[in-house]
Protein backbone atom coordinates (compact mmCIF):
# COMPACT_ATOMS: atom_id res chain seq x y z
CA UNK A 1 0.00 0.00 0.00
CA UNK A 2 1.40 3.35 -1.11
CA UNK A 3 1.54 5.51 1.62
CA UNK A 4 1.69 9.85 1.93
CA UNK A 5 2.81 11.65 4.25
CA UNK A 6 1.33 14.92 4.68
CA UNK A 7 0.60 17.92 6.47
CA UNK A 8 -3.25 19.14 6.98
CA UNK A 9 -3.49 22.25 7.06
CA UNK A 10 -7.38 23.25 8.29
CA UNK A 11 -9.74 25.12 9.55
CA UNK A 12 -12.58 22.47 10.72
CA UNK A 13 -15.49 23.29 10.37
CA UNK A 14 -18.04 20.44 9.12
CA UNK A 15 -16.66 19.27 5.65
CA UNK A 16 -12.98 19.81 7.17
CA UNK A 17 -13.90 17.43 9.88
CA UNK A 18 -15.40 14.96 7.05
CA UNK A 19 -11.87 14.99 5.64
CA UNK A 20 -9.91 14.59 8.85
CA UNK A 21 -12.25 11.85 10.08
CA UNK A 22 -11.34 10.23 6.70
CA UNK A 23 -7.54 10.35 7.08
CA UNK A 24 -7.44 9.81 11.05
CA UNK A 25 -8.58 6.30 9.71
CA UNK A 26 -7.15 5.60 6.17
CA UNK A 27 -4.05 3.88 6.73
CA UNK A 28 -2.91 5.34 3.23
CA UNK A 29 -2.32 8.59 4.99
CA UNK A 30 0.68 9.27 7.50
CA UNK A 31 -0.18 12.56 9.23
CA UNK A 32 2.82 14.24 10.26
CA UNK A 33 1.12 17.34 11.74
CA UNK A 34 -2.13 19.39 12.10
CA UNK A 35 -1.74 23.09 11.59
CA UNK A 36 -4.87 24.94 12.38
CA UNK A 37 -6.06 28.09 10.24
CA UNK A 38 -9.08 30.79 11.09
CA UNK A 39 -11.18 30.16 8.09
CA UNK A 40 -14.84 28.25 8.63
CA UNK A 41 -14.84 29.50 12.35
CA UNK A 42 -13.02 30.91 14.93
CA UNK A 43 -9.13 29.90 15.92
CA UNK A 44 -9.58 28.82 18.64
CA UNK A 45 -12.99 26.84 18.53
CA UNK A 46 -11.18 25.24 15.24
CA UNK A 47 -8.02 24.38 17.02
CA UNK A 48 -10.35 22.78 19.85
CA UNK A 49 -12.32 20.68 17.24
CA UNK A 50 -9.25 19.60 15.95
CA UNK A 51 -8.13 18.73 19.72
CA UNK A 52 -11.29 16.54 20.15
CA UNK A 53 -11.54 14.56 16.95
CA UNK A 54 -7.91 13.77 18.13
CA UNK A 55 -9.22 12.66 21.58
CA UNK A 56 -12.04 11.17 19.88
CA UNK A 57 -10.12 8.68 17.64
CA UNK A 58 -7.69 7.92 19.78
CA UNK A 59 -4.41 9.24 17.72
CA UNK A 60 -1.57 10.73 18.30
CA UNK A 61 -0.81 13.30 16.03
CA UNK A 62 0.59 16.70 16.81
CA UNK A 63 -1.25 20.09 16.48
CA UNK A 64 -0.03 23.71 16.02
CA UNK A 65 -2.42 26.64 16.45
CA UNK A 66 -2.12 28.82 13.34
CA UNK A 67 -2.24 32.89 12.88
CA UNK A 68 -5.48 34.52 14.30
CA UNK A 69 -4.66 37.86 11.29
CA UNK A 70 -5.14 37.03 8.38
CA UNK A 71 -2.34 38.96 6.12
CA UNK A 72 -5.55 40.86 4.37
CA UNK A 73 -8.21 42.49 5.75
CA UNK A 74 -11.21 40.21 5.26
CA UNK A 75 -12.53 38.62 8.97
CA UNK A 76 -15.36 36.45 7.46
CA UNK A 77 -15.91 33.67 8.90
CA UNK A 78 -18.60 30.82 7.51
CA UNK A 79 -20.90 29.79 10.79
CA UNK A 80 -23.98 30.80 9.42
CA UNK A 81 -23.52 27.09 7.75
CA UNK A 82 -20.80 25.19 10.41
CA UNK A 83 -22.06 26.47 13.64
CA UNK A 84 -20.69 28.82 16.16
CA UNK A 85 -18.76 25.64 17.57
CA UNK A 86 -18.23 24.69 13.92
CA UNK A 87 -19.21 21.16 14.29
CA UNK A 88 -22.93 21.68 12.86
CA UNK A 89 -25.47 19.93 14.64
CA UNK A 90 -22.66 17.85 17.41
CA UNK A 91 -21.84 19.59 20.20
CA UNK A 92 -17.99 19.37 20.89
CA UNK A 93 -16.84 19.85 24.73
CA UNK A 94 -15.63 22.88 25.68
CA UNK A 95 -11.93 21.34 27.06
CA UNK A 96 -9.84 18.39 25.27
CA UNK A 97 -7.37 16.46 26.31
CA UNK A 98 -5.27 16.74 23.74
CA UNK A 99 -3.19 20.44 23.38
CA UNK A 100 -1.63 21.86 20.60
CA UNK A 101 1.77 22.14 20.49
CA UNK A 102 3.96 25.26 21.88
CA UNK A 103 5.10 26.35 18.81
CA UNK A 104 4.93 29.26 15.98
CA UNK A 105 2.86 27.51 13.22
CA UNK A 106 5.25 28.28 10.80
CA UNK A 107 8.18 26.64 12.40
CA UNK A 108 6.51 23.66 13.40
CA UNK A 109 5.75 22.98 9.80
CA UNK A 110 8.84 23.79 8.77
CA UNK A 111 10.56 21.46 10.91
CA UNK A 112 8.52 18.53 9.53
CA UNK A 113 9.24 19.51 5.73
CA UNK A 114 12.49 19.65 6.72
CA UNK A 115 12.75 16.26 8.08
CA UNK A 116 10.83 14.43 5.10
CA UNK A 117 12.35 16.16 2.25
CA UNK A 118 10.47 16.37 -0.86
CA UNK A 119 8.23 13.81 1.00
CA UNK A 120 5.29 15.76 2.34
CA UNK A 121 1.97 16.68 0.42
CA UNK A 122 0.66 20.12 1.93
CA UNK A 123 -2.98 19.74 1.96
CA UNK A 124 -4.36 23.34 2.31
CA UNK A 125 -8.42 23.16 3.61
CA UNK A 126 -9.18 26.70 4.67
CA UNK A 127 -7.59 30.54 3.97
CA UNK A 128 -3.79 30.35 3.02
CA UNK A 129 -2.62 32.41 6.15
CA UNK A 130 -0.52 29.43 7.27
CA UNK A 131 0.81 28.50 4.20
CA UNK A 132 2.17 32.62 3.25
CA UNK A 133 3.68 32.73 7.00
CA UNK A 134 5.20 28.97 6.09
CA UNK A 135 6.89 30.66 2.88
CA UNK A 136 7.81 34.17 4.06
CA UNK A 137 9.70 32.56 7.17
CA UNK A 138 11.13 29.70 5.53
CA UNK A 139 11.57 30.58 2.07
CA UNK A 140 13.28 27.21 1.50
CA UNK A 141 10.32 25.27 2.45
CA UNK A 142 9.22 25.57 -1.38
CA UNK A 143 12.09 23.59 -3.03
CA UNK A 144 11.50 21.09 -0.16
CA UNK A 145 7.69 19.88 -0.21
CA UNK A 146 6.74 17.15 -2.99
CA UNK A 147 3.34 19.03 -3.60
CA UNK A 148 1.14 21.52 -2.63
CA UNK A 149 -2.73 20.05 -2.53
CA UNK A 150 -5.62 22.85 -2.08
CA UNK A 151 -9.18 22.88 -1.76
CA UNK A 152 -10.58 25.95 -2.99
CA UNK A 153 -10.90 28.75 -6.10
CA UNK A 154 -13.42 28.64 -8.64
CA UNK A 155 -12.49 29.16 -11.83
CA UNK A 156 -15.36 27.16 -12.91
CA UNK A 157 -18.04 29.02 -10.82
CA UNK A 158 -20.27 26.52 -9.37
CA UNK A 159 -23.66 24.97 -11.04
CA UNK A 160 -26.15 27.03 -8.74
CA UNK A 161 -23.62 30.60 -9.06
CA UNK A 162 -20.94 30.70 -12.20
CA UNK A 163 -19.98 33.77 -10.89
CA UNK A 164 -19.10 31.82 -7.18
CA UNK A 165 -15.98 33.07 -5.55
CA UNK A 166 -14.22 30.80 -3.18
CA UNK A 167 -14.27 31.28 0.58
CA UNK A 168 -10.99 29.69 0.70
CA UNK A 169 -8.88 32.17 -1.50
CA UNK A 170 -11.15 35.70 -0.53
CA UNK A 171 -10.77 35.13 3.29
CA UNK A 172 -6.73 36.09 3.09
CA UNK A 173 -6.43 37.15 -0.64
CA UNK A 174 -2.47 38.26 0.31
CA UNK A 175 -1.83 34.76 1.25
CA UNK A 176 -3.05 33.33 -1.45
CA UNK A 177 -0.70 35.93 -3.55
CA UNK A 178 1.93 35.11 -1.82
CA UNK A 179 1.54 31.08 -2.09
CA UNK A 180 1.20 31.62 -6.04
CA UNK A 181 4.29 33.97 -5.97
CA UNK A 182 6.76 31.24 -5.01
CA UNK A 183 6.32 29.30 -8.15
CA UNK A 184 5.56 25.98 -6.66
CA UNK A 185 3.37 23.42 -8.44
CA UNK A 186 -0.19 23.31 -7.01
CA UNK A 187 -3.00 20.49 -7.36
CA UNK A 188 -6.06 22.58 -6.86
CA UNK A 189 -9.42 21.33 -6.30
CA UNK A 190 -12.32 23.68 -6.43
CA UNK A 191 -14.85 23.82 -4.40
CA UNK A 192 -17.23 23.57 -7.59
CA UNK A 193 -16.28 19.53 -7.24
CA UNK A 194 -17.29 19.09 -4.08
CA UNK A 195 -20.66 20.81 -4.22
CA UNK A 196 -22.04 19.59 -8.12
CA UNK A 197 -20.05 16.77 -8.41
CA UNK A 198 -18.74 14.63 -5.09
CA UNK A 199 -21.60 15.96 -3.13
CA UNK A 200 -23.97 13.51 -0.29
CA UNK A 201 -27.50 13.51 -1.65
CA UNK A 202 -30.17 13.36 1.23
CA UNK A 203 -30.76 9.80 0.91
CA UNK A 204 -26.94 8.99 1.05
CA UNK A 205 -26.82 11.11 4.06
CA UNK A 206 -29.32 8.61 5.93
CA UNK A 207 -27.03 5.82 4.40
CA UNK A 208 -24.08 7.34 6.13
CA UNK A 209 -26.07 7.99 9.56
CA UNK A 210 -27.16 3.94 9.34
CA UNK A 211 -23.57 2.64 8.30
CA UNK A 212 -21.74 2.49 11.98
CA UNK A 213 -20.92 5.14 14.62
CA UNK A 214 -18.80 7.23 12.98
CA UNK A 215 -21.27 7.54 9.87
CA UNK A 216 -23.60 8.55 12.80
CA UNK A 217 -21.21 11.57 14.09
CA UNK A 218 -21.04 12.58 10.61
CA UNK A 219 -24.27 12.75 9.89
CA UNK A 220 -25.03 14.77 13.41
CA UNK A 221 -22.75 17.45 11.88
CA UNK A 222 -23.80 17.87 8.46
CA UNK A 223 -27.26 18.52 9.97
CA UNK A 224 -26.73 22.41 9.56
CA UNK A 225 -24.61 22.39 6.54
CA UNK A 226 -27.28 21.67 3.69
CA UNK A 227 -25.83 23.60 0.79
CA UNK A 228 -27.91 26.54 0.32
CA UNK A 229 -28.65 27.67 -3.57
CA UNK A 230 -29.33 24.73 -4.75
CA UNK A 231 -33.11 22.85 -5.65
CA UNK A 232 -32.13 19.60 -3.67
CA UNK A 233 -30.70 19.28 -0.76
CA UNK A 234 -27.36 17.99 -0.77
CA UNK A 235 -23.67 18.30 1.64
CA UNK A 236 -21.06 19.36 0.08
CA UNK A 237 -17.75 17.00 0.08
CA UNK A 238 -15.14 20.15 -0.77
CA UNK A 239 -12.78 18.99 1.59
CA UNK A 240 -12.80 14.88 1.19
CA UNK A 241 -12.43 15.94 -2.81
CA UNK A 242 -9.20 17.55 -2.07
CA UNK A 243 -7.75 14.86 0.63
CA UNK A 244 -8.49 12.05 -2.16
CA UNK A 245 -7.51 14.13 -5.19
CA UNK A 246 -3.45 12.97 -4.90
CA UNK A 247 -4.41 9.38 -4.11
CA UNK A 248 -6.69 8.39 -6.69
CA UNK A 249 -5.93 10.61 -9.29
CA UNK A 250 -7.87 8.25 -11.92
CA UNK A 251 -10.90 9.48 -10.12
CA UNK A 252 -10.40 13.11 -11.48
CA UNK A 253 -9.78 14.89 -14.47
CA UNK A 254 -7.75 17.61 -14.71
CA UNK A 255 -6.17 20.59 -16.95
CA UNK A 256 -2.83 22.13 -16.25
CA UNK A 257 -2.99 26.40 -16.46
CA UNK A 258 -1.76 29.66 -14.68
CA UNK A 259 -4.22 31.22 -12.14
CA UNK A 260 -5.36 35.06 -12.61
CA UNK A 261 -6.01 36.67 -9.53
CA UNK A 262 -8.32 39.33 -9.04
CA UNK A 263 -6.49 40.59 -5.75
CA UNK A 264 -9.63 43.16 -5.07
CA UNK A 265 -12.57 40.11 -4.77
CA UNK A 266 -10.05 36.78 -4.90
CA UNK A 267 -12.00 36.01 -8.16
CA UNK A 268 -9.55 33.16 -9.26
CA UNK A 269 -9.67 32.71 -13.31
CA UNK A 270 -7.88 30.14 -15.40
CA UNK A 271 -5.62 30.75 -18.26
CA UNK A 272 -5.18 27.25 -19.48
CA UNK A 273 -1.45 26.26 -20.81
CA UNK A 274 0.87 23.00 -20.54
CA UNK A 275 3.10 23.21 -17.62
CA UNK A 276 1.17 25.77 -15.78
CA UNK A 277 2.00 26.30 -11.91
CA UNK A 278 -1.51 24.54 -11.26
CA UNK A 279 -3.21 21.04 -12.02
CA UNK A 280 -6.53 22.45 -12.08
CA UNK A 281 -9.47 19.41 -11.54
CA UNK A 282 -12.06 19.51 -13.92
CA UNK A 283 -14.34 16.72 -13.18
CA UNK A 284 -15.20 14.00 -10.82
CA UNK A 285 -16.52 10.53 -11.73
CA UNK A 286 -18.86 10.31 -9.21
CA UNK A 287 -20.15 6.91 -8.93
CA UNK A 288 -16.75 5.62 -8.19
CA UNK A 289 -15.64 8.33 -6.11
CA UNK A 290 -18.83 7.72 -3.84
CA UNK A 291 -18.22 3.51 -3.58
CA UNK A 292 -14.57 4.16 -2.18
CA UNK A 293 -15.67 6.56 0.07
CA UNK A 294 -19.01 4.47 1.29
CA UNK A 295 -16.58 1.49 1.15
CA UNK A 296 -13.65 3.32 3.41
CA UNK A 297 -16.61 4.77 5.97
CA UNK A 298 -17.85 0.70 6.09
CA UNK A 299 -14.18 -0.32 7.04
CA UNK A 300 -14.33 2.15 10.25
CA UNK A 301 -17.53 -0.63 11.92
CA UNK A 302 -14.76 -1.61 14.32
CA UNK A 303 -14.63 1.92 15.63
CA UNK A 304 -17.52 2.71 18.43
CA UNK A 305 -17.31 6.29 19.19
CA UNK A 306 -18.55 7.64 22.69
CA UNK A 307 -20.05 10.86 22.08
CA UNK A 308 -22.66 12.76 23.85
CA UNK A 309 -26.48 12.63 22.73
Amino acid sequence: MKKFKVIIDTDPGVDDTNAIVYALNDPQFDIKLFSISHGNISLSNATRNACHLIDLFGKNIPIVKGYNSRLGNNTEEAVFLHTKSGLGGYKPPSRTKTKPIQKDCADAMFEVIKAYPHQITLLVLGPHTNVAHLFMKHPSAKNLLKQIVMMGGAPNGLKSDPNHNSFNVRTDIPAFKKVIATGIKILMCPSSIGRDEGYYTEAQVKKISQTNSVGNFLAKTFETYWEPGYTDKRIAVNDIAALYSFVYPRLYRTKQGDIELDEKTGKTKVAFRKGGQFKIVMSLKRDEFQNMIFEKLKKMDNIHLETKK
